[in-house]
């Protein structure tokens, strides 16, 4: 297969596309839905402290530095924290203030955010981070 590149390339293609479509029919099944992000999206360009975009970013710099704030970071980390903060960070709200107490009140109480049970529904407690701690 290493003789023939555009064959390897060709199965390469295949299989990602295996692969999506899968997915997608698992996200279907499960009601589920798949963001993706912008090809073109600067994830690893852009600092996830201040939103500084470094233009001269190359594949070889594995740690990131900002100009603008000074943090130091590495790389994939760094885009990987962009991504959360872009696709999860723009979708809208769906509770109400009286929601937001009663979660807030009960991750005070013992570190652990639950979603809204459904009856008969049993639904494991979700671990609650912030982006802002880990950096």
């Amino acid at each position: 297969m290493l003789k023939n590149s555009k064959l390897a390339k060709a199965l390469s293609d295949v299989s990602i596309s295996a692969f999506n479509t899968l997915l997608g029919y698992k996200a279907k099944y499960y009601d589920r839905e798949i963001k993706r992000a912008d090809a073109f999206y600067p994830s690893s360009k852009t600092c996830s402290g201040c939103g500084n975009v470094k233009k001269d970013l190359t594949l070889s710099d594995r740690v990131y530095h900002c100009g603008a704030c000074g943090m130091a970071v590495d790389r994939d980390f760094n885009a990987s924290v962009n991504l959360v903060k872009h696709l999860v960070g723009g979708v809208p709200t769906e509770f109400t203030p009286a929601d937001m107490t009663a979660l807030l009140s009960c991750f005070a109480k013992n570190g652990l955010v639950t979603s809204m049970v459904e009856t008969g529904i049993q639904q494991k407690p979700l671990k609650f981070f912030s982006i802002d701690r880990i950096l």
